[in-house]
Order: structure tokens, then C-alpha cells, then sequence
């Protein structure tokens, strides 16, 4: 039974997404400003699209923009996390996300930056485009284990959030998602309806750290929260 509702589930959220999505893709070009006021209430119609419900914890701390770091454990993430942002954001993403057509067109109007983990001075580019965009007063969203969780587990991160946010000075800020994973893992195609907690955690200054500390810290707010 579970699989025949999760069909409908995704038969729902696909025809919100190819219905709506052109929509505001035609505001957004025709008023550019209503960029962030459109995506965001958007990525909280999916959510609800996808049968699920968000519980947030904790609160974005306003006037500053931070390199915000969240564990990566389902697809669902890229419509999840946004829904607690404020401002202006953009994110770091797999280059194999801006061929998804209709997807990737609003990456690009958000400024995303594809990266390209396995060549490593296409990913030393694209964090330096990174922080440009950061500079411009962008939060920058960035899921620096890489790659889809299998186990549920926090897997291990990659040092390009860290280098992006000490080499613009900008603190990090940890968001943690839960839920997700029981919902729609990378290793099975359905979906489970649920409740998605997001904690947003204190931010880690950057400032006379090393790299490594800042992994450090990062990885024990992910694993104790």
C-alpha cells in the first residue's frame, strides 16, 4: 500500500513542480526581484507536496550572511533546507544537477556554482566563484559531505566549505536536518510521508582557525546535535 501512495505522492509533487515551477520561473524573469519571495514559499509547497511536514528548531540569525553547512541524507534536502533561509542564498551544487531541465534553471537564476568534485582545479574554481558570490551578500549553501548518506550516518566532509567560508571570513552555520532519512533514503525509491526537523545550530567563527579545527568543530555539532 505504502508504494501505491508514494506513486501518487511523486505523481503530485512532479506535476507541482512542471506546472508551477515555469510559472515562476516567467515572474522571476519578468520581475527579478521576487526571486527569494517566490523560491522559498515554493520549496515549502514541495515539502508539502512530498507529504511532509517541517518542525524548525532554533532561528537564522539575521543581518549576516554565513556559509551554511548541512548534512546531506535525501533529494528532499534541496527543497527542505531553504524553507528557514532568509535573504538572498545561493549554493554550491553537483554539476550534474544543472542538467536537470526546469531544475537547473532556477539554480542558475539562485547563482548557484556547479562543482565538479573529481577534477580538483575545476573545484578550486568553483569555490573562488564561490566566494565571490558570498562577497555580494549571499548566504551560501553547501553540503560538505558531498554526497548522499547510504547508512543514515554523517559521512566525511570535504575541506572546500571550510576554505570558502575562512577565505571570505564568514562564519559557518550548522543546519541539521532529521527525518529525512526515514523518509526518502538514497537506497530505496519510495517514499514514507513524515515530519522533518530542522535545528539550526550556533554558528562557528572562522576567524585564526585552521581547516582542520573547523572540521573539526563542524563534525562534532553534526554528530552531538
Amino acid at each position: 500500500m505504502i508504494k501505491v501512495i508514494s506513486i501518487l505522492i511523486y505523481l503530485r509533487a512532479f506535476l507541482s513542480f512542471v506546472i508551477i515551477g515555469p510559472i515562476l520561473l516567467l515572474i522571476i524573469f519578468i520581475y527579478p526581484r521576487s526571486l527569494y519571495s517566490l523560491v522559498i514559499p515554493f520549496c515549502k509547497l514541495m515539502i508539502f507536496m512530498f507529504g511532509c511536514k517541517i518542525k524548525v528548531r532554533g532561528q537564522l540569525p539575521k543581518n549576516e550572511f554565513f556559509v551554511i553547512m548541512a548534512n546531506h541524507v535525501s533529494f528532499l534536502d534541496v527543497f527542505a533546507i531553504p524553507t528557514v533561509l532568509n535573504g538572498k542564498f545561493s549554493a554550491v551544487a553537483a554539476s550534474m544537477n544543472f542538467k536537470i531541465p526546469l531544475y537547473s534553471l532556477f539554480l542558475r537564476k539562485l547563482r548557484a556554482i556547479p562543482i565538479n568534485r573529481s577534477n580538483k582545479e575545476k573545484a578550486i574554481a568553483s569555490i573562488n566563484q564561490a566566494q565571490e558570490v558570498l562577497k555580494d551578500g549571499c548566504h551560501i549553501v553547501v553540503l560538505p559531505e558531498g554526497t548522499r548518506t547510504i547508512s543514515g550516518s554523517l559521512g566525511k566532509l570535504k575541506k572546500g566549505g571550510f576554505h570558502l567560508a575562512k577565505n571570505t571570513n564568514s562564519r559557518i552555520l550548522p543546519i541539521i536536518t532529521k527525518g529525512l532519512f526515514e523518509i526518502k533514503p538514497k537506497n530505496r525509491w519510495y517514499i514514507k510521508p513524515g515530519k522533518i526537523e530542522i535545528y539550526i545550530c550556533d554558528p562557528i567563527n572562522t576567524k585564526n582557525k585552521e581547516i582542520d579545527i573547523l572540521l573539526d568543530e563542524a563534525e562534532k555539532v553534526f554528530l552531538n546535535s
